[in-house]
């Protein structure tokens, strides 16, 4: 079936469509004169995205939902963060009319220590609590981790003792710089990529490794040249490992993280066998293990 046919079978623009098959969402057939050709199933897929993307979803959930084994019960994390996000709406909505009635600084503080605080997502209260660089990088780079409400003692006490780490911890004005450098913290789409590639690669490793052979390769021996070392990356990655092994951050920020994330401490230990099989396949990686890993 041809596009301008496709278009009106799923109510998308020609662009659109395009778009999503440079994100790999479908891959129609391109004949000899250059057209393309699109399957059953790539209309199928493309209605998902239709409503998908009504819904709010970004296209690195929409390809998470995708390959779900089972996608209804993957869309209940999306409509959890929905209704957090109507709560929130809700409170907030309670705290400017109690503001506009009488602009009381003092009850607008105790309505949010009561009543908002509870909607927020960790991911949420990190940004607010961390406002800086190093705090939206922590927040971004688990933020997958991290949709959810410290909702039991446990979890409490565990983001107390990551708020008083990040709190304490001295971020030097180099690593700062870098970071700023070598991070996209504007760039969602780019970062949401970033994670779902680390996600799907723990998620099975040996099957990632045959089907990116000859990307780990040549980056690996990227890694490995003297480009790499005079790139701020390369800069980054040492302040990091050195900030790590002096701060605590394995000890206190990665530990309780476990705690306060179900989701992370399931990661967390797929990421170690993954790990684990690609030193075995590529004893050179060694030397920057660490960075790997999102533990790291």
């Amino acid at each position: 079936m041809f596009i301008h046919e496709v278009c009106k079978k799923c109510s998308l623009t020609k662009k659109a469509i395009y778009y999503y098959e440079k994100q790999g969402l479908i891959r129609p057939n391109i004949g000899e004169n250059g057209y393309r050709n699109y399957s059953d199933e790539d209309v199928s897929t493309l209605k998902e995205i239709f409503v998908l993307r009504k819904l709010g979803l970004t296209i690195s959930e929409i390809k998470n939902v995708l390959l779900s084994s089972n996608k209804a019960v993957s869309l209940l994390k999306y409509k959890y963060l929905m209704d957090l996000k109507r709560e929130k709406v809700m409170e907030q909505q309670k705290c400017l009319e109690l503001l506009i009635e009488n602009y009381n600084v003092d009850k607008g503080i105790d309505y949010i220590d009561i009543h908002l605080n509870r909607s927020f997502t960790i991911k949420e209260k990190l940004i607010q609590a961390f406002p800086g660089v190093y705090g939206i990088f922590l927040s971004v780079h688990f933020g997958q981790f991290l949709n959810e409400k410290a909702d039991t003692a446990e979890k409490e006490e565990a983001y107390g003792k990551i708020v008083d780490f990040l709190d304490k911890v001295r971020i030097t004005w180099e690593m700062e710089k870098y970071l700023e450098s070598v991070i996209p913290l504007t760039d969602q789409e780019v970062i949401e990529k970033m994670n779902m590639t680390f996600l799907n690669a723990v998620e099975d490793i040996e099957n990632y490794i045959v089907n990116n052979q000859q990307e780990i390769e040549e980056y690996i021996k990227f890694r490995n040249s003297e480009d790499y070392k005079s790139t701020p990356a390369f800069k980054l990655q040492q302040l990091l490992v050195e900030f790590q092994k002096s701060s605590g951050y394995d000890e206190i920020f990665v530990e309780n993280l476990k705690i306060l994330s179900p989701s992370y401490l399931e990661y967390s230990e797929k990421l170690q066998e993954a790990n684990k099989i690609l030193l075995e396949r590529y004893p050179q990686t060694a030397k920057f293990y660490r960075t790997f890993s999102k533990d790291g």
